[in-house]
């Protein structure tokens, strides 16, 4: 990050924006298979029948109690994710893992330009923080 502020500076370009969040680290130990045991946990809270797969219904009924807010092209692309992930009519955990990665960007990609804009992504710093705000840190403009 200082490289590129002084690259930036020695351009006479304005530095970049630093967005600094804390996060949970997820030790290899507690993720068999390379899955986040954030991930594992949701996925055994979602399917309700305990099934050891997700069907259509219990996913797309989770993620709507979880996101009621959820904007209406997310929710219009969880029947094409469940397609692309799920092997038959179930998701899997390493399908889940894949879906809901890419619904979390969905999701808080408001606007549904393909970027995720500061706001969007301190809404998602914020829910991966288990609702605690990001510090956003910008660096004073050049003098």
């Amino acid at each position: 990050v200082a490289r590129l502020r002084r690259r930036h500076l020695a351009l006479g370009m304005a530095p970049p924006p630093v967005v600094v969040a804390t996060a949970e680290a997820v030790a290899p130990a507690a993720s068999p298979g390379g899955v986040p045991a954030r991930t594992a946990a949701l996925f055994r809270k979602y399917d309700a029948d305990g099934s050891g797969g997700l069907s259509f219904a219990e996913i797309e009924k989770a993620l709507c109690e979880d996101f009621p807010s959820m904007p209406a092209y997310a929710r219009e692309h969880l029947p094409v994710a469940f397609k692309q992930y799920a092997e038959g009519e179930t998701l899997s955990l390493p399908g889940f893992m894949k879906m809901h990665a890419a619904f979390l960007f969905r999701n808080f990609d408001v606007d549904a330009n393909g970027v995720l804009d500061l706001a969007e992504a301190e809404a998602a710093l914020t829910w991966f923080a288990n609702g605690s705000p990001p510090q956003i840190a910008v660096p004073p403009p050049p003098r």
